[in-house]
């Protein structure tokens, strides 16, 4: 079964369970993509020549690629060392099977659980390359809120905007101007142990430090309505379905990767404590000696084991993933309930709500840096 999305985007319901949830995502909260804007200017050209910001777009294309491409490569990292330590541990297994080479396989899986420690703290303790890349999704995420905080502290000239050409090329010229409130992307990364930390004031959320004080809400009008729905479409609406997607049933989904992650660590650990305690009873019960070639079997069984157990450790901690199914929960239900707020209220309490939402936002992106800087 299929529904629509926010701009018209066919897209399925259900995600497999090994299928990529987000593998057809896209940012068109921000009209990044040309599918996006020409689904909004043929059902809203008004709202288009509004919406649109191709100065903004152009800025987001620089900080969103390369911080995902950062983050697809820490998670590769963890999937390598993973990876290195279960084939050091199956060879290990093979090492009695290869009749005169014995010693050569040992040597390779030791190599390879090497190989898999010495990626594991490359990971963990790069934190250079951990500022780098929180700085640029820290950098990214601002400039998305600066698309809808824009809007919101500017409703009365946007909405205006929509139909009048004096009033569009008034706010084209403010908006240009907003570009200046952004962060450097060179100090981000300086920026990220503070930005790590908490909130201390709700302030902090609004790119220009002038709009943490709420003005008065505009005159109705039909614009200034048609605005305010597609708002709630691309800030709200847009960041459920994201939310969801990250929720689902797929292995992609945070939830269901720390689920086996957990599962393959246990099965591992009682696979290092059977052995151990085989190699302790051959060498204590048995009177055979450590250099044995059943001993030795057991002995590197276990550690294969235990290496493998730290590194699927280090994949489930670094990439946060049950730490991040929770955060998610929490971050859906909130922007679940600032649209019911929008739904249920008159227009002061829809712009309320969108403010809100913004709050919401930047609260979890905090909280986001915080938990993979501490991670590292």
């Amino acid at each position: 079964m299929t529904t629509v999305g926010r701009y018209g985007h066919p897209r399925d319901e259900r995600q497999g369970l090994f299928q990529d949830a987000l593998a057809d995502w896209t940012n068109d909260d921000v009209l990044q993509t040309k599918e996006a804007r020409a689904a909004l200017g043929a059902r809203h050209p008004g709202a288009l020549r509004v919406l649109d910001w191709p100065e903004l777009r152009a800025l987001f294309a620089k900080y969103d690629p390369p911080a995902t491409k950062h983050g697809l490569r820490d998670r590769r990292f963890g999937l390598l060392s993973v990876g290195l330590a279960a084939l050091g541990l199956v060879l290990a297994l093979a090492s009695p099977l290869a009749i005169g080479a014995e010693r050569a396989v040992e040597m390779v899986a030791a190599a390879l659980v090497v190989a898999g420690l010495t990626t594991m703290g490359f990971h963990r303790f790069g934190a250079k390359s951990k500022s780098r890349a929180l700085g640029q999704r820290f950098g990214a995420e601002r400039v998305r809120a600066l698309y809808f905080q824009a809007v919101l502290a500017n409703l009365d000239l946007a909405s205006r905007a929509m139909t009048d050409d004096a009033a569009l090329g008034e706010w084209k010229m403010a908006r240009g101007r907003l570009l200046d409130h952004l962060p450097d992307p060179e100090e981000l990364p300086g920026q990220i142990p503070k930005l790590a930390g908490p909130v201390d004031d709700d302030a902090e959320a609004w790119v220009a430090p002038e709009w943490s004080t709420p003005a008065a809400p505009p005159e109705p009008s039909a614009e200034l309505e048609l605005l305010l729905r597609l708002l709630r479409g691309q800030r709200m609406d847009g960041q459920i379905d994201y939310v969801e997607r990250k929720l689902g049933a797929s292995l992609g989904a945070p939830g269901q990767r720390a689920a086996v992650v957990r599962m393959l660590s246990r099965l591992l650990l009682g696979a290092a404590v059977v052995t151990g305690a085989i190699a302790a009873v051959l060498v204590v019960g048995m009177g055979r000696g450590p250099g044995d070639t059943d001993v030795k079997l057991a002995l590197e069984v276990t550690a294969g084991a235990l290496v493998a157990v730290m590194a699927l450790a280090m994949l489930n901690d670094g990439r946060l993933l049950a730490g991040d199914s929770e955060r998610y929960a929490a971050y859906l239900a909130a922007v679940s309930t600032a649209r019911t707020r929008f739904d249920r209220g008159d227009l002061a309490e829809k712009v309320v709500a969108l403010r809100e939402m913004e709050i919401i936002c930047y609260r979890d992106l905090r909280a986001f840096i915080g938990a993979h800087w501490r991670s590292r």
